[in-house]
Protein backbone atom coordinates (compact mmCIF):
# COMPACT_ATOMS: atom_id res chain seq x y z
CA UNK A 1 0.00 0.00 0.00
CA UNK A 2 2.49 2.84 0.75
CA UNK A 3 4.59 1.56 -2.59
CA UNK A 4 1.37 2.54 -4.22
CA UNK A 5 0.98 6.06 -2.10
CA UNK A 6 4.11 7.21 -3.19
CA UNK A 7 4.06 6.00 -7.07
CA UNK A 8 0.98 8.35 -6.49
CA UNK A 9 2.58 11.48 -4.93
CA UNK A 10 5.39 10.98 -8.01
CA UNK A 11 2.85 11.25 -10.40
CA UNK A 12 0.84 13.88 -8.54
CA UNK A 13 4.42 15.81 -8.30
CA UNK A 14 5.11 15.67 -12.27
CA UNK A 15 1.82 16.45 -12.97
CA UNK A 16 2.22 19.78 -11.05
CA UNK A 17 5.53 20.33 -12.33
CA UNK A 18 3.99 19.62 -15.89
CA UNK A 19 0.87 22.10 -15.83
CA UNK A 20 3.90 24.66 -14.37
CA UNK A 21 5.96 24.29 -17.03
CA UNK A 22 3.10 24.30 -19.79
CA UNK A 23 1.65 27.42 -17.82
CA UNK A 24 5.29 29.65 -17.73
CA UNK A 25 6.60 28.69 -20.42
CA UNK A 26 5.88 31.61 -22.69
CA UNK A 27 7.05 33.84 -19.76
CA UNK A 28 10.32 32.30 -19.21
CA UNK A 29 11.30 32.76 -23.11
CA UNK A 30 10.47 36.25 -23.13
CA UNK A 31 11.73 36.92 -19.54
CA UNK A 32 14.97 35.20 -20.51
CA UNK A 33 15.74 35.27 -23.95
CA UNK A 34 13.73 38.73 -25.14
CA UNK A 35 16.62 40.02 -27.24
CA UNK A 36 17.57 36.88 -29.89
CA UNK A 37 15.35 35.68 -32.04
CA UNK A 38 17.79 32.49 -32.98
CA UNK A 39 18.04 31.90 -29.02
CA UNK A 40 14.19 32.04 -28.45
CA UNK A 41 13.67 29.43 -30.89
CA UNK A 42 16.30 27.14 -29.49
CA UNK A 43 14.84 27.54 -25.99
CA UNK A 44 11.48 27.04 -27.70
CA UNK A 45 12.59 23.75 -28.81
CA UNK A 46 13.67 22.69 -25.57
CA UNK A 47 10.67 23.73 -23.48
CA UNK A 48 8.83 21.36 -26.05
CA UNK A 49 11.31 18.66 -25.50
CA UNK A 50 11.30 19.25 -21.98
CA UNK A 51 7.51 18.91 -21.55
CA UNK A 52 7.10 15.87 -24.04
CA UNK A 53 9.63 14.06 -21.47
CA UNK A 54 7.64 14.85 -18.51
CA UNK A 55 4.56 13.54 -20.42
CA UNK A 56 6.26 10.47 -21.18
CA UNK A 57 7.15 10.61 -17.26
CA UNK A 58 3.67 10.85 -16.08
CA UNK A 59 2.67 8.11 -18.35
CA UNK A 60 5.58 5.72 -16.79
CA UNK A 61 5.55 6.73 -13.18
CA UNK A 62 4.09 3.62 -11.93
CA UNK A 63 7.54 2.68 -13.05
CA UNK A 64 9.14 4.95 -11.03
CA UNK A 65 10.22 3.78 -7.34
CA UNK A 66 13.39 2.93 -6.82
CA UNK A 67 15.13 5.71 -5.00
CA UNK A 68 18.27 7.37 -6.54
CA UNK A 69 16.97 5.92 -10.15
CA UNK A 70 14.99 8.31 -11.17
CA UNK A 71 15.98 8.30 -14.93
CA UNK A 72 16.10 11.83 -16.28
CA UNK A 73 17.33 15.22 -14.94
CA UNK A 74 14.34 17.77 -14.43
CA UNK A 75 13.80 20.67 -12.47
CA UNK A 76 13.60 20.21 -9.00
CA UNK A 77 15.64 17.05 -9.04
CA UNK A 78 18.65 16.17 -6.55
CA UNK A 79 21.40 14.85 -9.32
CA UNK A 80 24.55 13.22 -7.71
CA UNK A 81 27.88 13.19 -9.98
CA UNK A 82 31.49 12.06 -9.51
CA UNK A 83 33.90 14.07 -10.85
CA UNK A 84 35.86 11.63 -13.58
CA UNK A 85 39.01 12.86 -13.12
CA UNK A 86 39.12 13.59 -8.90
CA UNK A 87 36.68 10.77 -8.20
CA UNK A 88 35.26 13.26 -5.87
CA UNK A 89 31.40 13.31 -5.47
CA UNK A 90 29.21 16.18 -5.67
CA UNK A 91 25.35 16.66 -5.51
CA UNK A 92 23.36 19.74 -6.98
CA UNK A 93 19.90 20.47 -6.87
CA UNK A 94 18.18 22.11 -10.25
CA UNK A 95 16.19 25.14 -9.27
CA UNK A 96 13.43 26.69 -11.79
CA UNK A 97 14.60 29.81 -12.92
CA UNK A 98 12.54 31.53 -11.85
CA UNK A 99 13.22 30.65 -7.93
CA UNK A 100 15.30 32.09 -5.76
CA UNK A 101 18.91 33.01 -6.22
CA UNK A 102 20.54 29.69 -6.01
CA UNK A 103 22.41 29.09 -2.51
CA UNK A 104 24.62 26.01 -1.74
CA UNK A 105 23.86 23.20 -4.34
CA UNK A 106 21.22 24.83 -5.63
CA UNK A 107 21.79 24.98 -9.60
CA UNK A 108 19.93 27.00 -12.50
CA UNK A 109 19.50 24.98 -15.74
CA UNK A 110 20.77 27.77 -17.41
CA UNK A 111 24.26 27.97 -15.74
CA UNK A 112 26.95 25.84 -16.90
CA UNK A 113 26.56 22.83 -14.61
CA UNK A 114 23.14 22.96 -14.72
CA UNK A 115 23.01 22.71 -18.69
CA UNK A 116 25.20 20.38 -18.55
CA UNK A 117 23.07 18.17 -17.14
CA UNK A 118 19.08 19.09 -17.41
CA UNK A 119 17.14 16.43 -19.83
CA UNK A 120 20.58 14.05 -19.27
CA UNK A 121 19.86 10.13 -17.96
CA UNK A 122 21.15 8.24 -15.21
CA UNK A 123 24.84 6.59 -16.34
CA UNK A 124 25.29 8.97 -18.12
CA UNK A 125 29.09 11.84 -18.54
CA UNK A 126 28.83 15.24 -18.84
CA UNK A 127 31.24 17.66 -19.95
CA UNK A 128 30.89 21.27 -18.50
CA UNK A 129 32.58 24.35 -19.37
CA UNK A 130 32.49 26.47 -16.88
CA UNK A 131 34.56 30.38 -15.84
CA UNK A 132 36.46 27.85 -13.77
CA UNK A 133 37.56 25.45 -15.88
CA UNK A 134 36.25 22.12 -17.91
CA UNK A 135 34.81 19.25 -15.68
CA UNK A 136 33.83 15.85 -16.44
CA UNK A 137 31.05 14.16 -14.29
CA UNK A 138 29.15 10.93 -14.22
CA UNK A 139 25.51 11.10 -13.00
CA UNK A 140 25.46 8.35 -10.20
CA UNK A 141 21.67 9.27 -8.88
CA UNK A 142 18.83 10.94 -10.09
CA UNK A 143 16.56 11.94 -6.98
CA UNK A 144 12.84 12.95 -7.90
CA UNK A 145 10.95 14.94 -5.98
CA UNK A 146 14.79 16.37 -4.47
CA UNK A 147 14.02 15.28 -1.01
CA UNK A 148 13.70 11.80 -2.14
Amino acid sequence: MRESVVLGELREALVTHLVAVEEQSAGFIEEFFADSAAEREKIKEIVAEYIEKLEGLVQEAHLLGEPGAFPLVIIGSRVEVEDLNTKEKMAFQIISPFGELPDGNGISPLSPVGKALFLKALGEEVKVEAPGGTFHYRITAIHYPAAG
